[in-house]
């Protein structure tokens, strides 16, 4: 063990480091990550419009898939690699799937590899002598196995706690996988302390697919924090050609697609799609102001408990050895991620590319933490989780019954025109979940038991439970708020009649999720603005006034409709010339 400054503050037992049965660890992470996945659309917004590049790519030619776009409008923001693994999902399961839930298995094998990485990440850490807990002078502490194996169940379980990760982890974004990557880098660090060119390699290939996933801002930051992290690390032989190594290669892996798109994609489609990758660019690269700072420790502190003050305590109790490894490059990594969030002022996606690093480096701060602290945070967890599920009964019992009245009225003004319709098995799988986390509780409150991954399991059991119930108990009401589907079908009828066949039709002020949802469930066939279109399709919001205005030209406007549950959306069917 390392004893250059002071002993490691982490103090394990045998019976602490207890191993968490593996057939239950897999079982919360199946519930956590299926909840939700099936029996919806795509949603408003992005949900809607990277699952509509998605679309595009499977079913267009080959420039689609090197230039993302939606219906043929380009979309910049990020880049293709997301895309492309939803567009393969589509052509191998999509005819027995569907095409949506196709695209969202994507989610599943996003989480598998975040999750495997943080654990393996964990693991190897924990491992390593500088990481060992204090021996005990009779013995009875933890073997180093047992406690890289602790640590590491730790670390998914916070990492399956984050309350920010919940709701966009299972969107099919570009952002589950970019949150993969970000955990594929971390363990490519770890590897590297071992075997620096294979972790210098995965590291630099794991940071072009992010840079391929999310845009260059991200792997912008990301790329220096990594490089950092094994400049820090490496053996003082290794460092340098270590880091270059993971540069080269991560250029080498984001250099394929360019290269490819250049050479095989339309040059007018590749100056729209460079022209719309240029707006949306500086919005990533805005330089912070104060503002942006406060609306950011804000946010963190609910975006990513609880792993901030699991994450904090780590640096403070192993400040003496903070060049170790198992601090030095989680912390390094989520630094640089901090900055990337401040450098795009006031979103929340980039918040959640700390994940897995504040998961590694909440891990070595759980089992360094006083006790008396650690029960503090339990009990939040309980009394948060058992009053949101009280809450979330109460509002399902309000929508079937009508009582209390003011929360009925309060989803009825949600959901207008909504008939709500729950089966037997859904409330018995409710039911079920709430059961199990009353019984969690029972356990954690009355046993007392020893392991340390107690707390992380309450907070991580919890936050599934919730889940899992709040999709059995409301999904289809809010699929019945957030689906574009009745009125796609509602467009497509009044395209029809006023054309009699599936008519080209310019968008106008149409965002690409409005492009991707009533081209996939009404089949409108949408033109580029050079093409001369019959018709043209509208979207009016209510809070600007800079979409009222009809399209520029000669329009005579055939029709006029709203869906109920967005009454803030108003789209118009116009006709090119007179009536």
């Amino acid at each position: 063990m390392d004893f250059n400054s002071r002993p490691s503050p982490a103090r394990v037992s045998a019976a602490a480091a207890a191993p968490f049965p593996r057939a239950a660890l897999l079982a919360l992470l199946l519930v956590f990550i299926c909840s939700g996945l099936i029996g919806r659309d795509p949603w408003y917004q992005e949900d809607a419009a990277d699952f509509g590049v998605m679309w595009t790519m499977a079913h267009g030619t080959a420039a689609d898939w090197l230039l993302p776009n939606v219906v043929g409008e380009p979309v910049g923001d990020a880049g293709p690699l997301a895309g492309w693994v939803g567009a393969l999902f589509i052509r191998l399961f999509g005819t027995w799937l569907g095409d949506a839930l196709a695209a969202r298995l994507t989610i599943v094998l996003w989480f598998v590899i975040a999750t495997a990485a943080v654990w393996y990440t964990t693991y190897r850490l924990a491992r390593r002598d500088e990481a060992q807990p204090v021996a005990f002078a009779f013995g009875g502490e933890a073997k180093p196995r047992d406690y890289g194996r602790m640590l590491a169940d730790i670390a998914v379980l916070l990492f399956t706690a984050t309350l920010g990760l919940v709701l966009r982890v299972h969107e099919t974004t570009d952002l589950a996988a970019s949150v993969a990557l970000i955990a594929v880098t971390l363990f490519g660090l770890a590897l590297a302390l071992e075997r620096a060119w294979a972790g210098a390699l995965l590291v630099g290939a794991s940071l072009g697919l992010l840079a391929l996933a999310r845009g260059p801002q991200a792997a912008a930051f990301a790329t220096f924090g990594a490089l950092l992290a094994l400049l820090a690390t490496l053996p003082r032989a290794a460092r340098w050609r270590g880091a270059a190594l993971a540069l080269a290669t991560a250029g080498a892996t984001f250099a394929v697609w360019p290269l490819l798109a250049t050479r095989f994609a339309p040059e007018a489609a590749r100056a729209e799609f460079l022209a719309a990758w240029m707006s949306s660019a500086p919005a990533v690269f805005a330089v912070p102001r104060a503002a942006d700072l406060g609306w950011l420790l804000r946010t963190l502190a609910w975006y990513v408990w609880p792993l901030w003050p699991f994450a904090l305590w780590a640096v403070y109790a192993w400040r003496h050895g903070l060049g170790r490894a198992h601090v030095a490059q989680p912390a390094l990594l989520g630094a640089a991620g901090l900055a990337g969030a401040l450098a795009a002022p006031q979103t929340e996606p980039p918040l959640l590319l700390l994940a897995a690093p504040l998961a590694v480096l909440a891990a070595f701060g759980a089992v360094s933490v006083r006790r008396a602290a650690e029960n503090v945070i339990d009990w939040f967890s309980i009394v948060t989780v058992s009053f949101f599920g009280l809450v979330g009964w109460a509002y399902f019992i309000a929508m079937m019954t009508g009582s209390p009245p003011k929360m009925a009225a309060s989803i009825a003004r949600l959901t207008p025109g909504y008939t709500p319709h729950v089966g037997a098995l859904a409330i018995a799988l409710a039911l079920a979940a709430t059961t199990g986390w009353i019984a969690l509780v029972i356990w954690r409150v009355v046993r007392q038991p020893e392991p340390l991954w107690r707390g992380p399991l309450l907070a991580a059991g919890g936050l599934t439970a919730l889940w899992f119930m709040l999709n059995v108990l409301f999904l289809p009401a809010i699929n019945y708020a957030r689906s574009y589907e009745p009125l796609a079908q509602r467009i497509r009828q009044q395209i029809d009649r006023a054309d009699g066949a599936p008519a080209c039709v310019l968008a106008y002020q149409l965002r690409p999720a409005h492009r991707a949802m009533l081209a996939y469930h009404g089949g409108i066939r949408f033109g580029s603005a050079t093409d001369d279109c019959p018709l043209a399709l509208q979207r009016d919001l209510r809070r600007t006034r800079l979409d009222d205005s009809p399209p520029p030209g000669d329009w005579r406007e055939v029709w006029e409709g709203r869906w109920p549950p967005r009454p803030d959306e108003t789209f118009r069917l116009f006709r090119r010339g007179p009536k």
